[in-house]
């Protein structure tokens, strides 16, 4: 409680934008999928085409900006951000012409889903050293929140006032929670490094990685992929949630409603990982947080009643408790804080590109009328074969630690 009570400012502050990244998440802009296909009259995998083309232009972007949260103040990387996020939700409300659909998404998922994901998680690894497990758990229930009030709020906001008035709502929100945000930040956290082992936040062979040393070394290129499977497959779960309703004969609405399950999961899984990341080491949990993804995916290809969906949210839920917690712990952990910002955007842009993947596979294969069940246990089945993975990788990349060595 002293820790929250010492740090609330700060934690509210990278809680908020955790929850303003909700706007280009895939949770939030597929629960408008059916209204913008028939609009522009796309099918599953134009649809799918045009959301991975934007999100995989962002992923680069991601690459080419992302090192920019080590240059500039928090601040002024917020402003830039939450503003132009809130233009382009407002571009939304009229939007008319499908040529531009992919520039809003573009803008949509590289502002949200990329630098507001990003920058909270810079900004906790470089402000605290051994509670950075805990502060992010705490700062990660801001996204946590949006997850599960925004979906039921919006789908009975579109349903009175339309689907492209409601992106409206979304600006208005972004424009009023800026300011907040930016005076809760009005005097940027100094680390204490005597009390939180801000010194000795290097990496693995006792220095700070650069980028380029980074994509030469093989313990980046040997989690990455593992790391890509929970982006890949809740963007291509959410994405197409309009569809799995409708196989399965479920209310949207309804369906909406049982995200508070998925969300209650995902915050006390980050709440617990946090603690225990904190004190055994992110290692100990990464070849595990995979397979609650597994299951939940399971049992929604077999599954055909809001309880069983309930179950299944909340074993996705689990998943992205920890992927988050790991996101935001792992590379500090392994490369150091010094640059922290251009390191981390790596695996946000590889992040973004894995979002990029999902729909665009997912909507061809419904395209080809492949059963979507089929394309859940295909899913479940691959994210078996990531934890193997991990596990084996855990078994020699903590020895290149400086407090795993003899």
């Amino acid at each position: 409680m002293n820790f929250i009570l010492q740090n609330a400012r700060w934690l509210a502050a990278t809680a908020l934008l955790y929850f303003c990244s909700s706007f280009g998440q895939t949770f939030f802009i597929s629960l408008f999928a059916g209204e913008i296909r028939e609009a522009f009259n796309l099918s599953h995998g134009d649809w799918g085409f045009i959301y991975s083309g934007g999100t995989l232009a962002s992923a680069i972007a991601m690459l080419c900006f992302g090192g920019y949260v080590d240059k500039y103040k928090i601040s002024l990387n917020i402003k830039i951000v939450v503003i132009s996020l809130s233009l382009i939700c407002l571009a939304m409300t009229f939007v008319k012409q499908v040529w531009i659909l992919p520039f809003i998404i573009f803008g949509l998922r590289f502002f949200g889903q990329g630098m507001l994901i990003h920058i909270p998680a810079v900004a906790i690894g470089k402000w605290y050293g051994k509670n950075k497990g805990k502060a992010l758990s705490l700062s990660i229930m801001g996204f946590s929140i949006g997850e599960a009030i925004l979906p039921v709020i919006f789908v009975s906001l579109f349903i009175l006032i339309g689907w492209r008035n409601s992106w409206l709502v979304g600006t208005i929100i972004l424009f009023i929670t800026l300011p907040i945000i930016i005076n809760l930040l009005s005097n940027e956290r100094i680390p204490n490094s005597s009390q939180e082992n801000i010194i000795d936040q290097v990496g693995m062979g006792s220095k700070h990685w650069k980028r380029k040393e980074v994509l030469k070394h093989w313990v980046f290129w040997s989690v990455i992929i593992p790391f890509l499977i929970p982006p890949i497959f809740s963007t291509a779960f959410f994405f197409n949630m309009v569809h799995l309703t409708e196989i399965k004969n479920w209310s949207l609405i309804t369906f909406t409603s049982l995200f508070p399950f998925y969300t209650g999961m995902s915050i006390l899984t980050t709440l617990i990982s946090g603690w225990i990341l904190d004190k055994f080491g992110v290692e100990k949990i990464l070849p595990f947080y995979l397979l609650p993804m597994a299951l939940g995916l399971l049992v929604f290809s077999y599954s055909d009643t809001y309880m069983t969906a309930a179950i299944g949210f909340s074993f996705l839920g689990m998943t992205q408790g920890l992927a988050m917690m790991i996101g935001g712990t792992f590379w500090p952990v392994y490369y150091g804080t010094k640059n922290l910002g251009s390191v981390r955007s790596l695996s946000t842009s590889c992040m973004v590109f894995g979002t990029a993947i999902g729909p665009a596979v997912v909507g061809k294969l419904l395209d080809f009328s492949i059963n979507y069940n089929l394309i859940l246990l295909g899913m479940s089945f691959l994210a078996i074969i990531a934890s193997v993975s991990l596990w084996f990788i855990m078994l020699k990349a903590p020895a290149l630690l400086p407090n795993k060595k003899n």
